[in-house]
């Protein structure tokens, strides 16, 4: 573990980093639908929740590539059909230090964050990197 700063920095909570403006998607969106706004917003992964805002899946931009690639199609599909319904997720006051772990842990890179199972925030590997870069002085401007 880090000493110092650094060793603070990764106790911090995940909350006090989390992005909040989130794009979600129903179970029973199109997956038409879903893939125009990965790509409307460049996104790489859309949160799938209830209509109490619980998370009940996750859909990446890679699930939607490989299914087009393998021949399938988006249309006649349902969010639910392609979703990951077991998606990793971390609650809003665990520390960055867990964060990182579970995205060491699993092949993941966008971490849906939860308060009481319901979605309140999403945190990205690079969320992570710009919060622990406040270890590093800023650079000079000549």
């Amino acid at each position: 573990m880090p000493r110092g700063r650094a060793r603070e920095l990764m106790q911090t909570h995940v909350r006090t980093i989390m992005n909040v403006k989130l794009i979600t998607v129903a179970p029973d969106d199109s997956l038409v639908d879903v893939a125009r706004e990965i790509a409307a917003h460049s996104i790489g992964v859309v949160p799938v929740v209830d209509r109490e805002q619980r998370l009940v899946g996750v859909i990446t931009g890679n699930d939607l590539v490989d299914l087009l690639h393998d021949g399938g199609r988006l249309d006649g599909r349902l969010a639910r059909d392609t979703m990951d319904a077991e998606p990793i997720s971390i609650d809003e006051f665990a520390t960055v230090d867990e964060a990182i772990g579970l995205m060491r842990n699993a092949p993941v890179r966008h971490l849906p964050v939860t308060r009481n199972q319901r979605l309140v925030g999403l945190v990205t590997a690079s969320d992570l990197i710009r919060h622990l870069l406040k270890n590093y002085p800023e650079p000079e401007v000549a």
